[in-house]
């Protein structure tokens, strides 16, 4: 009876054992494929972080290449408007160091010296024209000229910062993390192409030309203007007013250079003359000034097709009639091609205030979905480790490891930028990536995605 006894405990003995053998088994099983898809799913969502603030990153430096453009492109409409000044400018100098001369025919000993700058004033005005010629074509020659190709080149990297450029990016960060990995950017119906838009219309563009005007040096803006009383020239009024600077001439110096009405054209012109008091009205009892002789002139234009003409009267060069005439009369120079392929003020990119929901400090958020497929997580059931009941079988969500990372583009002035508040724009480079908690609707359009 013990002997039975001990046989039948000995058996039950073996029953518990296999039995706690196989619950060991299945526990060994599931923390290893419990650990092994704990560091996966770790893994791949530090590299969905890591892919959606590259791409964010690419999509801040794409702005802030925007930017930079921007102001490259004012650059170069300030440079042209400076080239055309120094054109007018020299003409101007040339005719009045001619005229000059003429004048300094009374007194013999300072003629040879006004010729000779006469001469030094045609030759410098010569290559002014032709140097500001080829630099006009050179930067803002349409189609062609530098500005042309940074607008173009602000479209082309926009492309690529749209919702495929940023899961092309997300995707080979994600990669690089470990070549199982799969990202891609979800779609944000359409934000990103309404975060910017290019200003092409007229309206659009003269917020452009306003900031080109403001960025023009003081010579260049002008008014380049002057009067100068000749103390030792009287007038025909003398002694007809009490004001004594009415007694004497004036020399009236008058100059500028602006963009002319529709955008397409810069003007630049410079006259001075001399103004004389000369009795007027009933009796001749009243003086007026008049301009008696134009003493030095300059104009040139900018623009395709050429006026011939100046539109804007850039600082009042219309006070000197006469040497307005004779300057529009040369406005054409040397009939250099360079002036004529101007193509107008610049139609740049810039954000889209009337679409943005904080126009002072825009937000640019996107989303990148990352993935792996259930073959790649070394779990015990992809390792074939165990059969039959010892076989654990996991589930995931369409076959595969996900992770949801968010970011956004924002803009801030870095701090040595000195105190004062600056709002966003695409004129200042402060575009700047930061991971950030994902919307409600970026989750729920991940969800449609994973199921």
């Amino acid at each position: 009876m013990d002997w039975q006894r001990q046989r039948r405990e000995g058996g039950q003995a073996l029953v518990l054992a296999l039995l706690l053998l196989f619950i060991g088994l299945l526990a060994l099983f599931f923390v290893f494929s419990t650990g092994q898809v704990a560091a996966t799913k770790a893994r791949l969502t530090n590299a969905a972080d890591a892919a959606a603030y590259s791409a964010a990153l690419w999509r801040a430096r794409v702005l802030n290449f925007d930017a930079y453009a921007n102001r490259a492109i004012v650059a170069q409409e300030v440079a042209v408007a400076q080239a055309l000044t120094l054109v007018s400018w020299s003409k101007y100098f040339e005719h009045f160091t001619q005229n000059a001369t003429v004048l300094a025919a009374a007194y013999p000993p300072l003629a040879p010296v006004l010729e000779g700058a006469a001469k030094v004033a045609t030759q410098a005005r010569t290559l002014t024209e032709i140097a500001a010629a080829d630099e006009v074509f050179w930067r803002a020659a349409a189609g062609t000229g530098y500005k042309e190709i940074l607008q173009a080149s602000q479209e082309m990297l926009h492309l690529s910062a749209g919702v495929f450029g940023a899961g092309a990016v997300a995707n080979e960060i994600a990669r690089a993390n470990d070549p199982s990995f799969f990202a891609y950017a979800l779609t944000d119906a359409g934000e990103f192409e309404r975060f910017t838009r290019r200003y092409a219309n007229e309206p659009d563009r003269e917020r452009i030309r306003d900031i080109v005007l403001r960025s023009l040096d003081p010579f260049t803006a002008g008014p380049r203007s002057e009067d100068q009383i000749l103390w030792l020239l009287p007038s025909s009024c003398v002694l007809s007013f009490n004001d004594l600077s009415a007694w004497f001439q004036l020399f009236r110096k008058r100059g500028g250079t602006v963009l002319a009405p529709g955008l397409e054209r810069w003007e630049a012109a410079d006259t001075g003359s001399l103004h004389d008091n000369r009795r007027s009205g009933f009796l001749g009892l009243s003086c007026r000034r008049r301009e008696m002789v134009p003493l030095g002139w300059g104009a040139v234009e900018a623009g395709s097709p050429n006026a011939a003409a100046i539109l804007a009267n850039p600082g009042n060069v219309a006070a000197n009639p006469r040497a307005l005439t004779a300057a529009v009369a040369e406005i054409g120079g040397a009939g250099l091609p360079g002036f004529g392929s101007y193509g107008g003020i610049s139609r740049v990119r810039e954000l889209n205030y009337e679409g943005l929901a904080n126009r002072r400090f825009p937000i640019s958020s996107l989303a990148v979905l990352a993935r792996v497929e259930h073959s790649a997580v070394r779990t015990a059931n992809t390792l074939n480790l165990g059969t039959g009941r010892l076989r654990l079988f996991e589930r995931f969500a369409g076959g595969r490891l996900w992770a949801l990372a968010a970011a956004e583009v924002y803009f801030r002035r870095p701090p040595d930028a000195g105190p004062g508040t600056e709002y966003a724009s695409l004129y200042s480079p402060y575009w700047q990536a930061r991971l950030a908690e994902p919307t409600v609707a970026q989750r729920q359009a991940a969800e449609s995605y994973v199921h």
